[in-house]
């Protein structure tokens, strides 16, 4: 796969996208949303992968948000189309049934924040900096900074960030739980795959199962998702379940 703005790979059951147009601050252009389209599309039908990562070529910026010159030529129409685009873009990486961990470091800003926010877990390096600038511009986030921010603060602290579009501390990021883990710069990648590799371990059945009533907590009521967790309880049960059962006694009476 041909790509100009970003870098597809695979290997050993994890799947690689990185950000690669570090001279744009990785600016969240048309083109580079519809490589982004392309690639988690690829990652969805790759049925060998069992954790994706995404990251940036550069330690100095993930991403700068949004492509202002594209955005401030649209009109009401093209503007509503370029956010529901990108809205269903970054949806696709909930939709994949693999875990995705974000790799932050440098700039992330903007539109490159709420990508960050569809990952289901996020490590940083020390030097992020996480800003939702949009109020600057006169302008607002529309692709989860603000229904999916407030998820992670309060409403007071989601308010004075969105508002005021100062920096999040990654300190308080990270007490928040919007940031899992805090690295050095030169270890976040490092880390971040021998985490991935450690998920490789798990049964994919389970993590699926898991994201899948994660992801749905945003949306459901506590009963529905109770329901939720009964059936998948019994469907990966049927799957991965009963042989990592047969293999955890078994492990246990050789002791």
């Amino acid at each position: 796969m041909n790509y100009k703005t970003i870098i597809v790979e695979t290997k050993d059951n994890i799947g690689y996208l990185k950000l690669n147009n570090p001279k744009k601050l990785n600016l969240l252009s048309q083109e580079l949303i519809g490589e982004l389209e392309s690639a988690i599309n690829y990652f969805s039908t790759n049925y060998d992968l069992k954790v994706l990562i995404i990251s940036s070529v550069s330690k100095d910026v993930f991403s700068a948000g949004g492509e202002l010159h594209e955005i401030g030529a649209a009109d009401y129409d093209l503007g509503l189309a370029m956010c529901l685009r990108l809205q269903r873009v970054y949806s696709g990486l909930q939709n994949l049934e693999i875990p995705v961990i974000a790799a932050l470091d440098g700039y992330v800003l903007g539109g490159g924040l709420e990508l960050a926010l569809h990952c289901d877990i996020r490590f940083a390096g020390e030097n992020t900096i996480l800003r939702l600038p949009e109020s600057d511009i006169g302008l607002i986030p529309a692709a989860g900074g603000i229904c999916m921010f407030s998820k992670y603060f309060s409403l007071a602290d989601s308010a004075y960030y969105l508002f005021t579009g100062n920096q999040i501390p990654i300190e308080k990021a990270w007490e928040k739980g919007f940031v899992q883990k805090i690295y050095k710069s030169d270890e976040l990648m490092i880390e971040t795959e021998k985490f991935a590799k450690l998920l490789c371990t798990k049964s994919s059945q389970s993590l699926r199962a898991i994201k899948k009533i994660l992801i749905s907590s945003m949306f459901l009521d506590v009963n529905e998702l109770l329901e939720m967790e009964a059936r998948e309880f019994s469907s990966v049960l049927q799957t991965d379940g009963k042989e990592r059962i047969k293999q955890f006694f078994e492990k246990r009476n050789k002791v």
